[in-house]
């Protein structure tokens, strides 16, 4: 017999336990490498520069609920409104990036972003630093962006990512 686990069982870890509940799963999350880490702080540095600190762009991890047995971690969130200072969750985000790990990319790809999707974010931008592509996720499908082909949002006004800027080696 299979016990699930639960969102209660989920909020009853320590806070910034690394992991993430799949379907009454949990799944332990590595931490992260400094490429990743790079990455997010680029793309939150260009977020903010975008839309403010205002609140509404997050810098992982926060917890996004799907269900009773499924709360995903995203890497940056975009939210529609700011939520309570002291919220577990921060409700169904405009946009999530997701940068993919060598332990995560597939996850990122197949199970996460349909669940993000039928949650209701409209956009799920699926960064990957080995392969140097952006991937952004809708509804009506996936569009990729590399080298001097921006990536640009339908949902966030003006916001793009460049790839070969994105992805340039850190200077030293």
């Amino acid at each position: 017999m299979t016990i699930l686990t639960t969102r209660k069982d989920y909020e009853a870890l320590p806070e910034g336990a690394p992991f993430e509940l799949h379907d009454g799963v949990l799944v332990k999350q590595p931490s992260p490498r400094y490429g990743h880490q790079r990455l997010q702080a680029w793309i939150f540095a260009q977020l903010v520069a975008q839309f403010g600190t205002n609140g509404l762009v997050v810098a992982g991890p926060v917890d996004v609920l799907v269900d009773e047995l499924t709360v995903l971690v995203p890497d940056l969130v975009v939210l529609p409104v700011v939520p309570d200072d002291d919220a577990q969750y921060v409700g169904v985000p405009v946009a999530v990036f997701e940068i993919a790990s060598p332990s995560t990319r597939g996850r990122d790809r197949e199970f996460k972003a349909r669940r993000y999707l039928g949650l209701g974010v409209k956009e799920v931008w699926l960064i990957d630093g080995a392969e140097r592509v952006i991937d952004i996720v809708t509804f009506d499908g996936a569009r990729r962006a590399q080298g001097a082909q921006p990536a640009v949002s339908d949902v966030l006004p003006g916001f793009r990512l460049l790839p070969d800027e994105l992805f340039a080696p850190a200077s030293s």
